[in-house]
């Protein structure tokens, strides 16, 4: 990290570079020192919120903090090519990696070398649904995403496609003809990996020869088992601790980190393995409109002992006042710059009929806290406009509208569930769960149109995953404000 020293840096660069290339255990103290180095002052309680929240990031006790790249760098873990792979002379890394790796990066960019010898790339074909497998852990509805993504599909039109893949794909695999010939490598055998530059995707393997135990009796094979056993409880044992997490890989992120020194060994089997053939009391489930790993034949609820104690839990990334949404209901300044944004696409100076937009059914708002907001609209109106071209905003602007007015209904939705003040619990869970997904999905891909991250020849892309989010909602939306009904009904007591 020497070379970023002195240099002037975007911020947000010199701190993603600090946690993609930093492997020792730190403290707030530590990363203000070196932002401070670089010509960056942050606050101990700024530094401290990043650290928290960051994906690359696990706290420790005492105010410590370790990154992805000190966690897993030099961590063993294996893949274990199959029959369809060997016969095509090629494993493909895809997402079995993980979550050892960093998980935005996609398997066609991971290196893998041999005793110092790197291993060429060769490109195969498989079915999709075995592709579909090697991605299981971004969640079977990302899957297609991923593989699409691969350099051997950049002819590959999944918004033609509907988003549906072809019978077969290509995806970036690993050649194995020189494990085949200097190292004996034969099916049935194993590879023993560790990453040795996380930030790069640099990973390190070695075969292991298990073709001779067909019948897996040896004690090698046995001290596996043993070690599927032992990943199944941990991974029960973190879903009452910290329930359902935010993706599958996070889930495997914590298990695998938590107890690295007991699954990171010579002896470790492969999470691809135990998706296909090890799990007995775990399940990969559904979860709203997403995929989790969680107990077989359970459904997961919105809330749970991991969050009952934290009531603005399901709600904590929203913009609505928690518990408070009565008083105060309005949007983040990125989602009123976009509304502002939108106003102007549509050559339109009425701000009463930009507050219907904004608020779908009606303004919460009193006269004060409208009269408060309509200034700042005023006050935003008069600096975008002075820089909007609308000739240029054709592409977006169409784009925008459709997120916005989705937007709108989702988060009318939310408030009112918040504001009404009853226990989540009440509510029908899974339809509460996929309340929050839609809510983040959408605001998510409005904060990048405000980020400047729209990419026209991505429109039909957007313009389907907005179709797609709207029939979710729709099929959630009665369900859930009769539920809203009901506890008002059932709140009010008869007086004798």
């Amino acid at each position: 990290m020497q070379y970023l020293k002195g240099m002037a840096q975007e911020p947000e660069f010199v701190a993603e570079e600090f946690l993609r290339n930093f492997r020792d255990v730190f403290s707030v103290r530590d990363m203000n020192s070196f932002l401070n180095s670089c010509g960056i002052r942050s606050s101990s309680r700024e530094t401290a919120s990043f650290l928290d929240s960051h994906p690359l990031v696990f706290p420790l006790e005492g105010g410590m903090y370790i990154t992805r790249a000190g966690a897993f760098t030099d961590r063993l873990f294996s893949i274990k090519p199959t029959a369809r792979e060997v016969e095509q002379g090629a494993f493909v890394p895809a997402g079995r990696c993980l979550p050892f790796v960093d998980s935005e990066m996609t398997g066609a960019a991971l290196s893998f070398s041999v005793a110092g010898h790197k291993l060429p790339a060769k490109i195969v074909n498989l079915d999709s649904d075995f592709a579909i497998d090697l991605y299981i852990l971004y969640g079977e509805e990302y899957a297609p995403q991923y593989i699409a993504a691969d350099p051997a599909n950049a002819d590959l039109d999944m918004v033609r496609r509907d988003f549906e893949l072809p019978a077969t794909v290509r995806l970036t695999g690993i050649d194995i003809s020189y494990l085949v010939e200097h190292c004996g490598f034969a099916l049935g055998d194993r590879l023993l990996c560790r990453v040795t530059d996380w930030n790069s995707g640099a990973i390190s393997c070695q075969v292991v020869h298990e073709s001779h135990d067909r019948f897996g009796t040896s004690d090698a094979a046995e001290q596996r088992r043993n070690w599927y056993v032992r990943l199944e409880e941990m991974l029960l044992q973190s879903f009452s601790r910290l329930g359902p997490c935010a993706t599958m890989e996070e889930q495997v992120a914590n298990v695998f980190f938590e107890h690295r020194n007991e699954l990171c060994t010579a002896l470790c089997g492969s999470l691809d393995e135990y998706f296909a053939s090890c799990m007995r009391k775990v399940a990969i489930t559904s979860f709203g409109v997403e995929t989790r790993l969680w107990k077989k034949g359970v459904q997961i609820p919105a809330v749970g002992e991991w969050n009952r104690n934290d009531l603005d839990s399901m709600y904590s990334h929203l913009s609505i006042s928690p518990r408070n949404a009565a008083t105060l209901y309005t949007f983040p300044d990125f989602v009123l710059d976009e509304y502002i944004l939108d106003m102007l696409y549509r050559r339109s100076t009425d701000f009463e009929a930009l507050f219907m937009r904004m608020y779908a059914e009606h303004c919460p708002l009193n006269q004060s806290q409208k009269k408060k907001l309509l200034l700042h609209l005023n006050e935003r109106h008069g600096i975008i406009a002075s820089t909007y071209n609308w000739f240029a905003d054709q592409g977006e602007g169409s784009v925008r509208q459709d997120a916005l007015e989705l937007y709108g209904k989702v988060a009318l939705l939310v408030y009112k569930i918040d504001s009404a003040g009853f226990p989540l619990e009440k509510y029908p869970q899974q339809e509460l769960i996929i309340l929050s997904q839609l809510y983040s999905h959408i605001t998510r891909m409005i904060e990048q149109f405000a980020d400047g991250m729209f990419v026209e020849e991505e429109a039909d892309t957007l313009r389907l995953s907005i179709e797609g989010m709207r029939w979710n909602y729709e099929d959630i939306a009665e369900s859930l404000e009769q539920a809203v009904r009901r506890q008002h009904i059932s709140s009010f007591k008869v007086v004798k």
